[in-house]
């Protein structure tokens, strides 16, 4: 089992990632994933962003979309 297939498997709604390739990203949003990609720091950290509602200050450094 690969693992798009083990995360689809496993019943994940959430996925927060640094990279993650378009083909991988489209295969997890169409099973129902929702992926927020191109973070950085900790899981302490990006945990508490996501709790914060402040995600995008853990955004990558010249992740496509950003200034």
């Amino acid at each position: 089992m690969d693992r798009t297939s083990a995360i689809l498997a496993c019943g994940v709604s959430l996925l927060l990632c640094g990279a993650i390739c378009a083909d991988t990203r489209a295969l997890l949003e169409q099973g129902g994933v929702r992926v927020i990609p191109w973070l950085t720091g900790g899981i302490r950290e990006v945990v508490d962003a996501l709790d914060h509602d402040s995600l995008s200050r853990m955004t990558m450094p010249g992740a496509p979309g950003c200034p």
